[in-house]
């Protein structure tokens, strides 16, 4: 009696797994590709991910790099304005301070 659930119409088990699987594969084959095409497009999406983060990494430290060179110009920008340095620089010139204050010229205003 045991044997009687196994074979139904007489057919053998293993045939009908093999119908069955073959069945369900065909039945639902555009599922089956639709899970495909999310995996690759999580793939893609993985590579796309990494590809932006060294971008983004490799352009921080180019801002890094970019940053310290514009201190180190502003400093040197502002070294070079100070009354002193600018006093010395000119001298090399032969111009000199006169010792007055500077003189205001106002433009006239048209009416």
């Amino acid at each position: 009696m045991k044997r009687d659930h196994l074979n139904i119409n007489g057919s053998d088990k293993r045939w009908e797994l093999r119908m069955f699987g073959s069945k369900w594969i065909a039945k639902n084959l555009l599922y089956l590709y639709f899970l495909i095409f999310l995996a690759m497009l999580y793939i893609a999406n993985a590579h796309y991910t990494e590809k932006k983060v060294r971008k983004i990494d490799n352009l921080s430290k180019e801002l890094r790099e970019l940053n310290w060179q514009y201190m180190s110009l502003k400093s040197e920008v502002i070294h070079q304005g100070t009354y002193t340095r600018m006093s010395r620089d000119v001298a090399l010139y032969q111009l000199t301070n006169s010792g007055k204050p500077p003189r205001f010229i106002s433009g006239s205003k048209k009416k």
